[in-house]
């Protein structure tokens, strides 16, 4: 069963490394107009990589109950 959490880690890792090399790009092109319109950018940012990791770490649940 360890294989799931090498395959798991293989799908997660790129995704989020492609993930914030365009967060940073776009938040690039985006920060710097006001504190608040920051704050909203990196907090949307911040959390918008989590619902599709969702279904690879449910994946890697279930098959380990």
């Amino acid at each position: 069963m360890r294989w799931r959490h090498f395959l798991t880690a293989l799908l997660i890792l790129p995704y989020l490394l492609i993930y914030a090399v365009i967060a940073i790009l776009i938040i690039d092109q985006l920060s710097g107009w006001h504190w608040a319109i920051d704050t909203m950018i990196y907090l949307i940012f911040g959390f918008l990589w989590i619902p599709p990791t969702i279904p690879i770490v449910n994946w890697l649940a279930k098959k380990e109950s």
